[in-house]
């Protein structure tokens, strides 16, 4: 027995020796040495590691009914392939909804955004790819502003991302005076690449950083401390109601416009005519250059220069900058330069319009200002070097075109108060006479005209904006409102048809679309003649 006993202890202590052993080695494994194995694999590429994150995501969300994000190839040649995701893809009733929204409360509304994403989508996916983000996060800019620059928000968010003053400087991008890049679709679409990484390192989820992207990182953070939530959905589920509506429906309704973007047909959306990819050349041009001459030496309309460039805010690029790289359209580089350096250098940094004017004894600026029509701050802009508090008799100051000063001079001693017109119309405008009627404000007629509200001050020689029913106002308006007449209770213009017109050349002249003036004015069919009315909506 003693015996049993003895060999007993002895097998009990070589079971815990090999224990040991094997407790040694598998720390070994787990510790000081995993790093430096670690180390030693090549690192994934970018596309690799963003999958991986992804699936990772999807594995956290615990989700059921999930669309995969592997690619998966066509069993046949002939077969398409599956449609893939880099973001993760969640449908559940919340997604579902935006779904039905969008196919059946906004489906011409998001027509629309789907033909005006083939001008941006592979720019902005190759600028995101570039960035090391999932492409797909090229559809928050399809919720955010349909793709549009011109967007404008209620909260002051410009652009097709949307950006805040506040956020659009922090993340580089230059609003001032003569410039807002928030509206360039390049820069505008780096800045938000930055924004949204910076966002997903914070947060390490796509949906965090989407719903931060919406509510900002603060409000992100205070939300799931409050309940003590890892994911958006915690944050966003029930009666949890401190985050703001928009925000609760903000990812669901990115996953929807993902979803139907990527099988259009599927979802109901077909025969889409989507914008031609955005293609342009590049040119330096001086300091002050105006759009008119940049627009006639690359053998194009102004309309055309501005939709390239629509960051510059004023008719000429920044004058207080250097070389300005200006877009026009692809192919024109080589005439454009030829033309360009054959024009003197005072004809390159021309202003069209704008006037040089000499300070008499008791000028100010404001005094200027007031006697041609012009802001002072437009005033100022346009003469960054002058000292307000220093004006020298006989000193130039450049004052700005779109004012009294384009067909007219003023006399120096001009009562500002005195009535000025122009003496004919400014450049791609019209002059009409428009009569007050009962509940017109002066901002709802430059509303209704796409115009100024002190212009039309300054056009009337008017200090005060009240108005009374029968007053006659004179207004310059752009050409294509003053072709028809604006129902001032509505807003919309009422067209009356001209010779050569069809429902598309209307139509492209007031950014709407045949069927949208087809709708608006109950018509079966597209035939139309001289002397028709038609209402176009604003």
């Amino acid at each position: 027995m003693h015996l049993k006993s003895v060999l007993a202890v002895a097998c009990l202590a070589l079971l815990a020796a090999a224990g040991c052993a094997t407790t040694s080695s598998q720390t070994s494994q787990t510790g000081p040495s995993k790093p430096v194995v670690l180390t030693a694999k090549p690192l994934k590429p970018p596309q690799e590691e963003i999958s991986a994150k992804v699936a990772q995501e999807l594995r956290d969300l615990g989700e059921k009914e999930m669309v995969t994000e592997k690619k998966q190839p066509a069993a046949q040649p002939d077969e398409p392939e599956t449609v893939t995701y880099d973001i993760p893809i969640v449908i559940n009733s919340r997604v579902e909804y935006f779904i039905d929204y969008f196919q059946t409360r906004v489906p011409k509304r998001f027509r629309i955004w789907l033909s005006r994403s083939g001008r941006y989508l592979p720019m902005m996916r190759a600028i995101l790819k570039e960035h090391g983000l999932p492409e797909d996060m090229v559809y928050l800019a399809l919720i955010e502003s349909g793709f549009s620059c011109q967007a404008y928000s209620r909260a002051h968010a410009v652009g097709p991302w949307q950006f805040i003053r506040g956020t659009g400087k922090r993340y580089g991008l230059t609003i001032n005076y003569w410039v807002d890049e928030r509206r360039d679709p390049v820069k505008a679409t780096h800045a938000a690449a930055n924004y949204l990484k910076d966002l997903h390192e914070e947060f390490g989820s796509w949906y965090l950083a989407a719903a931060a992207y919406n509510a900002g990182e603060g409000k992100i953070r205070r939300a799931l401390k409050r309940y003590k939530a890892d994911n958006f959905w915690s944050i966003s589920q029930g009666r949890r109601y401190y985050l703001k509506r928009e925000t609760r429906q903000y990812v669901p309704k990115m996953i929807a416009a993902a979803l139907i973007a990527k099988e259009p047909e599927k979802y109901g959306f077909t025969d889409i005519k989507y914008q031609e990819p955005l293609k342009y050349d590049v040119v330096k041009v001086h300091p002050g250059t105006s759009l008119g001459v940049a627009a006639k030496l690359a053998g194009i309309k102004s309309r055309e220069l501005n939709d390239l460039n629509p960051e510059l805010r004023r008719w000429a690029v920044p004058p207080t900058r250097g070389m300005y790289a200006l877009r026009i359209p692809p192919g024109k580089k080589a005439s454009f330069e030829t033309a360009y350096a054959k024009l003197p250098l005072r004809q390159r940094k021309a202003r069209v319009g704008a006037i040089t004017v000499r300070v008499h004894r008791g000028d100010t600026l404001g005094r200027i200002a007031r006697i041609h029509g012009v802001g002072l701050r437009d005033l100022m802009a346009m003469n960054p070097n002058l000292n307000p508090r220093r004006l020298r008799i006989g000193q130039k100051v450049v004052v700005p075109p779109g004012s009294g000063s384009r067909s007219t001079r003023v006399a120096r001693h001009s009562n500002p108060r005195t009535h000025r017109t122009l003496a004919s119309s400014p450049r791609g405008t019209r002059k009409i006479h428009h009569t007050v009627r009962r509940g017109d404000t002066m901002w709802h007629i430059a509303r209704s005209y796409n115009i100024n509200w002190r212009d039309i001050l300054r056009w009337n020689g008017r200090r005060s904006s009240r108005l009374k029913p029968g007053q006659h106002l004179v207004l310059y308006v752009p050409s294509a409102k003053a072709e028809g007449r604006v129902d001032t209770s509505t807003g919309h213009v009422i067209y009356v048809v001209r010779r050569g017109d069809n429902l598309w050349t209307i139509g492209r002249r007031y950014g709407v679309t045949p069927n949208q003036l087809k709708r608006w004015n109950n018509l079966r069919s597209s035939a139309i003649a001289p002397g028709d009315k038609l209402t176009v909506k604003r």
